[in-house]
This record gives C-alpha cells, structure tokens and sequence, in this order.
C-alpha cells in the first residue's frame, strides 16, 4: 500500500475513535487497508489503546484543592474589580488635576515675568491671548503626565515631562536675568555686539535663540527623558515640539520692543536649538548607557 493511503486510513481511525462506526469514503482505500499488514496492526493498536483510556477512571481533584482553587479565582476576580474601580477614580480626577496644574504653571509663570508682561505694554487682548493658549498648552501637558500617556511606542507623558522641566528652566533664566528683557542683555553683551556687528540684528537673535533653546532642552532631555530612546527620532521630536511649544508664551511676552523679523529669527533659532539639545541629551543618555553595560 502506498504511504499517503497509509496516512489517510490512518487519520481515519482517528476520526473515528470513541464514537459510532463511520464507512470510510472511498472502497478502494478501505480495500487496500484491509490488504495491508501495516495498517492493520496499526489500526489494532490504536483500538486497544482507546480501549484501555476508556478503563481508565475520570479523575477528581480533593474538596479541599477544588475550594482552594474556587476561592484563588474568586479573590482574582475581586481584586480585578478593585483595581478597576481605582483606575476609573483615578481617570476621573486626572482631568481637574491636569487642569488645575496647567493654570497653576501658568499662573506661576505669568506672575514671575510680570516685569515683562507689564514692561512691555502689550495691549490687554494680546495678554489675554497669550495666557489663554500658555494654559491650554500647559492643561494638554499635565494631562499627558498625569494620564502616562503612550501612542504607538511614542511617551507622550515623557515629553510633556521633558518641555515642562525645560520650560521651568527657562523661566528661572529669564527672571535671574539683570536686563527687563533678555534679548536687550544680549544685545548688549560681549557676544551679543560681536554677532550683531557680524550677522546683524537678525542674525544675532537667532544665535541667540539657538542658545535659549538648546540648554533648557539639552538639560531637560538629559535628566527627564527617560524612555525617549526606544523609538528615539519620534520621541526626540515629540519632546522637541513640546519644549519649542512651552517656549513660544515667554518669547512673545518679550516681543514688544523688537520687529517681526528679529522675533522670527528669535524663533526659529530656538526652534533650531531645542532639536539639538533634545537629540544631543539622548545621545549622550544612549553613550552612557552603552559605557554602562560594558562595564
């Protein structure tokens, strides 16, 4: 016989174990089984095999190992329940927190540059803009925070970490700063008069905003960007955006005495600054994590 009919008749015995004689579906197969002395003492061992587990008792696990088990999944469950619920208050109150951390960290922020909201004369409405859309910003970052949120491997909650710390940062530098504004210091500065005698006043705000982006984010990234390395260009962006974003309230409320295009170059210099701080903390994270494990 040959020995794909070998391993049909063969699975067919299978099938047909424990329940009521079932015809095979082609004569000449069932023919040449029967022929054959292989699948004749094969067939016979299978059947005296079943027919020993048919003897075989069904077996019953102690009362006492049932309740036990009975009650594990039982307190299993509980538990899950418990957690449920808690996750669900604890869903609930991320929101008022988030909301009432946003207007705290704006509240704080616009109280420590009063000097420059007020020194500038920015008109009522502009200042009512701006901290409408600082709060909305910082609502949206504490939300993340307090929500661990991660899409797609991305740690949203890091980088909004990551952009409030530079952002403290920032604020701290700026308030410690001698001059009402900090461009009008750098202006007058060593450095300041060199690139303005070298790229004008255009190019001198934007390596000025080169360097009021890249500290804050370089040491932001660098102490708070934990798990920004497992998808390290989209994380590094994320966080980037988020401290370039945070920024843009504390540039515009200085942005009074300049002209659009000293305030645009200000901008994109920190724009600029804030991706080469971020990426150059999670480079310096990865090195030293490397010399870690080699070590």
């Amino acid at each position: 016989m040959k020995r794909s009919s070998c391993d049909e008749h063969r699975a067919w015995l299978v099938d047909a174990l424990g329940g009521p004689p079932q015809p095979q579906g082609d004569p000449t197969l069932a023919a040449e089984a029967a022929a054959c002395p292989e699948c004749r003492a094969v067939a016979g061992e299978i059947q005296s095999s079943w027919e020993l587990l048919r003897l075989v008792r069904p077996l019953e696990p102690p009362p006492a190992l049932r309740e036990r088990t009975r009650g594990a999944v039982l307190a299993l469950i509980a538990e899950d329940r418990a957690v449920a619920s808690r996750r669900g208050w604890s869903s609930a109150s991320q929101v008022p927190l988030a909301v009432g951390s946003g207007l705290g960290a704006a509240a704080a922020t616009l109280f420590l540059l009063g000097g420059l909201i007020w020194g500038s004369h920015l008109p009522e409405g502009h200042l009512f803009f701006c901290a409408a859309i600082f709060t909305g910003l910082l609502v949206g970052a504490f939300a993340w925070i307090y929500s661990a949120t991660t899409v797609s491997g991305v740690h949203l909650d890091v980088a909004a970490r990551v952009g409030v710390l530079a952002l403290t940062i920032t604020v701290a530098a700026t308030t410690t700063c001698p001059e009402l504004h900090v461009l009008w210091w750098w202006d007058r500065s060593v450095p300041g008069r060199f690139f303005t005698t070298l790229l004008g006043a255009g190019g001198s705000s934007l390596v000025f905003g080169f360097t009021y982006g890249l500290i804050p984010g370089f040491l932001a990234a660098l102490f708070g960007g934990r798990l920004l390395a497992a998808r390290w260009l989209a994380n590094g962006l994320v966080a980037a955006g988020v401290v370039f974003l945070l920024a843009t309230p504390v540039i515009y409320l200085q942005s009074a005495p300049f002209t659009s295009g000293v305030i645009a170059s200000w901008l994109a210099g920190t724009a600029a600054g804030t991706l080469c701080g971020v990426f150059g903390a999670l480079r310096v994270r990865a090195r030293v994590a490397r010399a870690g494990a080699l070590g």
